[in-house]
């Protein structure tokens, strides 16, 4: 016997209540209401007078065969029944706990649906690279070593993307991230290459990653410039000061180089937002064409000059050299003297190449 059938049991031996005034009913009896669908029973007609429903509504209702007020009265029971059945397997049936909701999916947020950008590929980076060399080639920019002749990578050794030890960013090709120039003097100023506020300054040993250097952010933080192998750097150079094109933040020195002479190591990375990977640029187009400046002589003070020619850059002087030259157009036999089948005697020069400078690390 299940739950329902009990349930059911119970509720048929329970005595009948009169909904006037709650006292015991027989089933047989005759005081009985109909209002639509339900069906009142009442102990006495002193009850079913005063209740809310009219009499002559139930004398209309009602046969007064008792055949017929039997079936009714059969059906008010069971229609009853059922419905006290059912309102007791509802308050038994326990409500479900949230820890019971296994499958109930949390609906995401409108900031949870956006999709995630996808990672920039190499011709993507490659043609902003390429816009912001253009922008920057039009800016207020300068050399970072002082004129009235400009310096470039003298060897592909000294260019970016020059082979390179060691584990190195992708974007730097063989290794070397950034451009070697200058070296001639021991002690040379280095001049900030635009305005800026100082990110980074290193003033301690560090052999394994260019000894002492400055990096400037330029664009509020998008753009940087790195300054290695310095001899000194101004004690006012602090991560926070601002700088301004022209100023003096280091000194042309040796430190971290491992197998050359003094040299700067001039670098630029980008970073267009804060959670975008920082990576490196090839500043030679713009070294090649930025101002130069010619500091005056017993002060600070200097002034900018754009007559400077152009630079060169490493690569394309190679490939010039490398270009084979054209042969010589034959001379003219000389018929008036000698035999025809003689050759001609040419003079060979021995021409000797000029030796490649040595490499800069």
């Amino acid at each position: 016997m299940n739950l329902d059938t009990r349930t059911a049991l119970a509720t048929l031996s329970r005595p009948l209540a009169c909904p006037r005034c709650k006292g015991p009913v027989d089933v047989k009896s005759r005081h009985v209401t109909v209002a639509g669908s339900a069906i009142n029973v009442y102990c006495s007609e002193d009850c079913r007078r005063r209740s809310a429903e009219p009499i002559e509504e139930v004398r209309d209702a009602i046969d007064p065969s008792p055949r017929r007020l039997g079936w009714l009265l059969a059906g008010g029971v069971a229609i009853g029944t059922t419905l006290l059945v059912l309102s007791q397997r509802t308050a038994d049936e326990p409500e479900t706990s949230p820890q019971q909701a296994l499958f109930v999916i949390p609906t995401p947020h409108a900031k949870e649906l956006a999709v995630a950008p996808a990672p920039a590929t190499p011709k993507e980076n490659h043609a902003e690279d390429d816009a912001l060399l253009t922008d920057l080639m039009h800016d207020a920019w300068i050399h970072p070593l002082a004129g009235p002749r400009r310096r470039m990578p003298i060897n592909h050794t000294a260019a970016f993307g020059a082979e390179r030890g060691g584990e190195r960013p992708p974007e730097c090709a063989s290794g070397h991230c950034g451009v070697d120039v200058g070296g001639s003097i021991w002690g040379e100023q280095v001049h900030c290459v635009h305005d800026g506020v100082v990110d980074w300054v290193n003033r301690g040993p560090n052999e394994e990653h260019g000894g002492m250097f400055v990096k400037i952010s330029h664009r509020g933080g998008s753009l940087y410039t790195w300054y290695f192998h310095l001899a000194a750097v101004p004690r006012w150079i602090q991560p926070g000061v601002k700088v301004v094109v022209g100023q003096v933040i280091g000194l042309v020195g040796d430190t971290g180089v491992k197998n050359s002479g003094p040299h700067l190591h001039f670098a630029m990375s980008v970073k267009p937002s804060k959670t975008a990977h920082e990576r490196y640029l090839d500043p030679e187009p713009l070294i090649a064409i930025w101002p130069l400046w010619i500091p005056k002589e017993g002060t600070t003070d200097g002034h900018v000059t754009i007559f400077e020619a152009p630079g060169i850059s490493v690569r394309a002087r190679e490939h010039a050299k490398a270009k084979p030259e054209s042969p010589p157009e034959p001379k003219p036999i000389d018929t008036t003297s000698g035999s025809a089948s003689e050759p001609p005697q040419v003079e060979l020069e021995n021409k000797s190449e000029t030796p490649a400078p040595p490499p800069v690390n």
